[in-house]
């Protein structure tokens, strides 16, 4: 969509601002106008939320290189009721960069922040908060109320905009989720057609029965 079509869609008070917000070669419809403004709004949004949640953790935080997705880590942690594994932690927060959680893992140890819990499987190490953590913690609440729980309980009818944006936002994780299923699958068929119909074994099935020695 060219300039001109995106200032027919737009209210004359919205083209100014959204001139310079929209990419404007992801719109043709006031839909994906809509999607492309949120989606914005959303990448914005995300970063803020990592970096505030990591400057919350002060100076000691700093000193350890910790980020907000640390900091998301250890909260998940924190709240449960169980010591968690890479997998819950993956599963709890829609998460398949296995090695980011791990990478987490060991700089929250580091800090002094977890501890590996006693073994409960043989395959999965699982981790604690210490005690440290619960002092930081408390630190972190009474920051997060200052700077945002407590300004923006203020706003008029707040409360009731959260749930409904958490529950539109759940909505939209299942499309996206969805597509990059879709996606996966598809690309999968073509590798399977291709490997069809060269004549070649899919790597995946290129399996060789093994021999015993001396047999025959």
């Amino acid at each position: 969509m060219n300039e001109r079509s995106v200032r027919r869609i737009l209210p004359s008070q919205e083209r100014s601002k959204t001139q310079t917000r929209v990419a404007r070669h992801l719109v043709s419809s006031p839909h994906e106008l809509a999607v492309t403004e949120f989606e914005q709004g959303l990448i914005c949004a995300a970063e803020a939320f990592y970096r505030f949640y990591g400057v919350l953790l002060g100076r000691e935080g700093r000193h350890y290189n910790l980020s907000g997705h640390d900091n998301v880590v250890l909260q998940q942690i924190m709240a449960a009721s169980r010591p968690l594994a890479v997998a819950d932690i993956a599963r709890f927060a829609n998460r398949d960069d296995i090695a980011n959680i791990q990478y987490s893992l060991k700089k929250l140890m580091r800090a002094g922040l977890i501890e590996k819990a006693a073994k409960g499987s043989a395959r999965e190490t699982s981790y604690r908060a210490t005690e440290l953590a619960r002092n930081r913690t408390r630190e972190f609440l009474l920051l997060r109320r200052e700077l945002f729980t407590d300004p923006s309980a203020q706003i008029l009818n707040f409360d009731q905009q959260l749930e409904t944006c958490a529950k539109l936002m759940n909505t939209i994780a299942g499309f996206y989720d969805h597509g990059a299923r879709v996606m996966a699958s598809r690309e999968q068929t073509a590798e399977d057609a291709a490997a069809s119909h060269s004549g070649s074994p899919h790597p995946r099935n290129d399996r060789r029965s093994a021999v015993p020695i001396g047999s025959g």
